[in-house]
């Protein structure tokens, strides 16, 4: 090469003439059309002096460009395979949304060019002349085609400026269409179509609510994953008003033979339902079936699922040696073994050809026995035999089910071993960054359902492993509190980290259960329970109005024949638990017996208390507005917190600021400082100290009652119910009324009561949630929604006044019973009340299965002595009709129950056993209905002061004839 400038330009010209000469040609011709269309002239120039220079250097084009501010990126790329999109999009800076994909493939798959554009897509604008023609020119063509011009224009005017700019009419009306599909859902429409090219298939890819950005990397990823290249991609995002975006995917793609994908063909049978849950796989089962193909994504589901829930089974054992991370690796160790489990619960459960219990039993053996002596090593062999157990106790699961959110398990209660009762059923469900648990202890049985969102990965770590023992916990504890109720005890806890979105999870969880409880006949599950069940919903921490308001829509449009019934609190046609306070109504009763119980009448007394839970939450917030109505001023709150601070003064803080707080919404964080006293403080969670002022506040503070009306549970457990004791080692507070659920242990609410605390335990104290809920229920088994909204404001009021009964007699039951058993503290009585009615409760309705008509008389008069005036006014004779004959048989049952325990005390049927409380039960109905003649005819009769001789009359009740 010479050295003269002149020379060497020349020949560089010549050099770069010949390749443009070579190159030009080649790429008119080859690169489709469609780029030509949708790339602008300088985007084009861009590109082919990109492609120039590397060809002039005989280099293969692996080229990036982007623009200054790094929104839109091109990749240059020499040829196109399977997984590359989604390489280049794993370049790309993390948290950028997408806005924009378009991906060009050479028809000689020479070349690929694919431009990225990030950042908010912007939506269309009406005031822009040129956008409001075009969107006009739009709906001008489909007039003629189709007519149907108001849903295209809804959904244009919902649309992207982008969009509308490049719409056909013929794009604009398919779109419309799919958009109408699955908005205002969390579903997924997948549709295969063919191209004028017979080389070639479209894939079009609709989805509600998703994140597109990351939708559009995980079907790229899964659309690699099965050999199928994308030549072309492009992403519309839509507004879904109140729902988000419903974003519509579009690759152009070409299967691995190097034809279009056969709609009848295997790749696309395995591909297509991949896609129908590409928003809800787990990333660890994406990355277990990309790094391991032979396993497939639906057997990488299932091992990952599998583990999560060997993890709860074997983690209280060695938190180490089960860890969740460890678990899942040792199964990935094995990784043959745990697909032939895999297989084994896809073929026990396949509704094709559903495996038989005895080829179950031998397969299912033949892999117990290759585990014990192919694998090294016991943890391993644990994990492996957990896995396997877990398809034994596994009675259905939704794996087959195409389009679910989550893998969902119907468990028999005992495959987790804990406490000494077993439950009555467990669902598990597992989705992308949570699991979730339902836990019931019998077969009608109701209790809220809860999301736990820790705010860091040690934090996680905690909760997750200590979940099914949280869920385990807190139905146990809903058992004993719904003695007075139908509904046995349930609970459901949602563990969900930070990345995932709350609602998501919700969705996700609820929609599983859906699976397993609703039958549908187009898609049936194998099932090995042999019955249906029916759960009974309520909400609880992280649950808001809009969830509720979901649930109840979902479990409708999925045909729940009671969906009124699943969920209670509904904001219309239910009883908001936050709105109403029927909560903290009971707790308040609880508060004002236990302190006349210390020698304190609040009525006619000052008292100080502290409280846990903000002024913003349920029942804190609604205790500082119940406390206020009955007591005023003399009610004095030394001391309160919450997540976002502590707040204390001990001449007691501002009523009126804490109450503009409750009605405002705000936290603790929130009080005005000018409101304190000289020697008050408020300190916020993110000032120094912050956080242990604020966690030791509850303890820290004297007061004559705490009320721990919000915080996690074991707040106060065995190893620190010291910090609640004085330096003298005398009590912070005399009095605990537990509004909040398991904030004790019971290990420390025997310590604190053998040192004088009046401990009234979660199950007696905080019992009205649940039992304004199951009123809640019982009137959507009878009214529609329009008669209940009709009389809900009386309705409302009657539960309210029944809710203060309940717990009124409750409360002074225990003190009663308190002074028959000295040495006996409050819980220890509170759980002895609730295991005595529910023993009898349980001995009551098996009886209810063989009595006659007498019998079924005295409980028809029970149902309708248990429903508020205003419902049995109404729906009396709608009880045979819509009322299930199990719930019926539960009234009966927990109300007799509940009215011989109430009146007798604790040791009456204590004696008795089970067989034989039945028959006895009846007999004290019939005795005390007799009685209450009698007091009632004592009344009408002239005998001397009769109204007293009446109630003496009514005070012996059923013993007078019984014992008489």
């Amino acid at each position: 090469m010479s050295s003269d400038l002149s020379s060497l330009r020349a020949e560089i010209i010549h050099s770069l003439e010949h390749t443009l000469d070579a190159v030009l040609p080649w790429f008119v011709s080859q690169m489709p059309a469609a780029y030509f269309a949708d790339t602008p002239d300088q985007e084009r120039l861009s590109h082919l002096r990109a492609l120039l220079a590397a060809r002039a250097s005989a280099m293969p084009p692996r080229i990036t460009l982007h623009s200054e501010d790094r929104a839109r990126w091109t990749f240059l790329m020499d040829g196109d395979r399977p997984g590359m999109l989604k390489e280049i999009l794993d370049q790309l800076p993390a948290e950028a949304p997408l806005r924009q994909v378009k991906v060009h493939t050479s028809a000689d798959g020479q070349l690929a060019i694919d431009t990225i554009v990030l950042g908010d897509v912007p939506r269309y604008d009406p005031a822009d002349p040129a956008q409001q023609a075009r969107l006009d020119a739009i709906l001008g063509l489909v007039e003629k085609v189709r007519g149907d011009v108001a849903r295209v224009r809804s959904f244009l005017l919902s649309s992207s400026a982008d969009f509308v700019r490049s719409a056909t009419a013929l794009r604009a009306v398919r779109c419309a269409d799919r958009y109408e599909a699955v908005r205002g859902t969390e579903d997924t429409l997948v549709q295969l179509e063919p191209e004028a090219d017979p080389t070639l298939s479209r894939i079009v890819i609709t989805v509600g609510n998703a994140t597109p950005r990351r939708m559009f990397e995980r079907c790229a990823d899964l659309i690699g994953s099965h050999g199928v290249n994308i030549h072309r991609a492009f992403v519309d995002v839509v507004e879904d008003p109140g729902h988000g975006y419903v974003t519509l995917f579009s690759y152009l793609v070409r299967g691995p033979d190097g034809r279009a994908l056969d709609a009848d063909g295997a790749v696309w049978r395995a591909l297509s339902p991949s896609l129908a849950r590409g928003k809800w796989i787990t990333d660890a089962a994406l990355s277990l079936s990309h790094n391991n193909p032979a396993l497939g994504l639906e057997r990488a589901e299932v091992v990952v699922a599998l583990s999560s829930l060997a993890h709860q089974r074997l983690t209280r054992d060695n938190p180490v040696a089960f860890a969740r991370d460890r678990v899942l690796a040792l199964a990935v160790r094995h990784l043959a073994l745990s697909a032939a489990i895999a297989d084994l619960l896809h073929d026990r459960f396949n509704p094709v050809s559903a495996m038989s219990d005895e080829t179950y039993a031998l397969r299912s053996a033949a892999l117990r026995d290759q585990i014990e002596h192919d694998v090294d090593g016991d943890d391993a062999r644990r994990v492996l035999k957990t896995l396997l157990d877990a398809v034994g106790a596994t009675l259905r699961t939704n794996l087959h089910l195409e389009k679910r959110y989550g893998f969902a398990l119907r468990l028999e209660g005992g495959f987790i071993p804990r406490g000494e009762e077993k439950p009555f059923g467990v669902y598990f469900v597992h989705g992308q960054g949570w699991d979730g648990f339902h836990l019931r202890f019998r077969d009608i049985a109701r209790g809220g359902v809860r999301v736990v969102r820790p705010r860091g990965p040690d934090q996680l770590t905690a909760e997750t492993d200590r979940l099914y023992d949280e869920v385990y916990g807190l139905a146990q504890a809903q058992q004993l509190k719904n003695k007075d109720i139908p509904e046995g005890g349930g609970k459901a806890v949602i563990v969900a980290s930070q990345d995932v979105p709350l609602t998501r999870a919700i969705k996700g969880f609820i929609d599983g259960l859906l699976d397993l409880m609703v039958p549908d006949e187009q898609h049936p599950l194998v099932d090995r329970l042999g019955r249906q069940e029916t759960l009974y919903l309520g909400p609880d921490e992280n649950i808001a109005p809009e969830h509720i308001e979901w649930i109840v829509d979902r479990a409708r449009r999925r045909g729940h024949k009671l969906a009124a019934a699943f969920m209670s609190s509904k904001p219309g046609a239910g009883i908001n638990h936050k709105e109403y306070g029927v909560t903290s109504e009971g707790v308040a009763v609880f508060l004002e017996v236990a302190l006349k119980a210390v020698g304190i009448n609040p009525r006619t007394q000052d008292f100080t208390l502290k409280l846990t839970g903000g002024p913003d939450g349920d029942v804190a917030g609604n205790m500082l507005k119940i406390l206020h109505r009955e007591y005023g001023e003399r009610a004095k709150v030394v001391g309160i917190s919450d997540a976002s601070g502590a707040l204390e003064d001990p001449n007691g803080l501002d009523h009126s600021e804490l109450l503009r707080l409750v009605h405002a919404s705000e936290p603790v964080g929130a009080f005005d400082p000018s409101k304190l006293s000289p020697r008050g403080k408020l300190t916020r969670v993110d000032a120094p100290e912050g956080v242990r002022m604020r966690n030791s506040l509850h303890n820290r503070v004297v007061a004559d009652a705490f009320v721990p009306a919000g915080g996690r549970p074991q707040t106060l457990n065995g190893h620190n119910w010291q910090e609640h004791l004085l330096p003298d080692g005398t009590p912070s507070s005399r009095v605990i009324v537990e509004g909040a659920n398991l904030f004790l242990t019971p290990d420390a609410r025997k310590a604190l009561g053998e040192r004088g605390v009046l401990v009234l335990k979660d199950s007696s104290a905080n019992k009205c949630g649940v039992i304004c809920s199951s009123f809640e229920i019982t009137a959507a088994h009878l009214l529609s929604e329009e008669e209940f909204l009709a009389h809900k404001k009386t309705f409302v009021a009657q539960v309210i006044e029944r809710l203060r009964e309940l717990a009124r007699r409750e409360a002074e039951l225990l003190f009663r019973e308190r002074g028959h058993h000295p040495g006996v503290l409050m819980p220890e009585l509170s759980v002895r009340l609730s295991k005595e009615m529910n023993r009898a409760a349980d001995a009551i309705a098996l009886y209810l299965e063989t009595v006659g008509p007498e019998e079924h008389a005295l409980g028809e008069a029970l149902v309708r002595e248990h429903l508020p005036t205003i419902l049995r006014t109404l729906a009396e004779s709608r009880l045979a009709e819509r009322m299930p004959v199990a719930y019926w048989r539960s009234i009966v049952a927990k109300s007799l129950a509940a009215h011989i325990v109430y009146r007798e005390g604790l040791d009456w049927l204590n004696p008795l056993p089970d067989a034989a409380i039945g028959s006895m039960a009846f007999q004290w109905l019939r005795a005390e209905n007799a009685a209450r003649a009698l007091a009632t005819a004592i009344r009408g009769g002239e005998y001397f002061d009769r109204d007293a001789v009446a109630a003496v009359v009514e005070r012996a009740g059923a013993r007078l004839t019984l014992e008489g």
